[in-house]
């Protein structure tokens, strides 16, 4: 992410999507953090492949609706 304001919109993304797809196992994704130069950068895996898909297509057209 590269302002506080994406970062702040791919979270209420992310929680938005977990709510809507009803994921209700915690260990089917995980959230860490790597270092990305002076920053950290946050990494989202999940263990559906079709659900990290899902996940990546509403978040491409999420950030395209907020204009990120």
């Amino acid at each position: 992410m590269s302002t506080e304001s994406e970062s702040d919109a791919f979270f209420g993304a992310f929680f938005k999507f977990v709510e809507a797809a009803s994921i209700q196992d915690t260990d089917a994704i995980s959230v860490r953090s790597d270092p990305a130069g002076d920053h950290l950068t946050k990494v989202v895996t999940f263990e559906d492949e079709m659900q990290a898909d899902q996940f990546k297509t509403y978040w491409t057209q999420r950030r395209r609706w907020l204009g990120l």
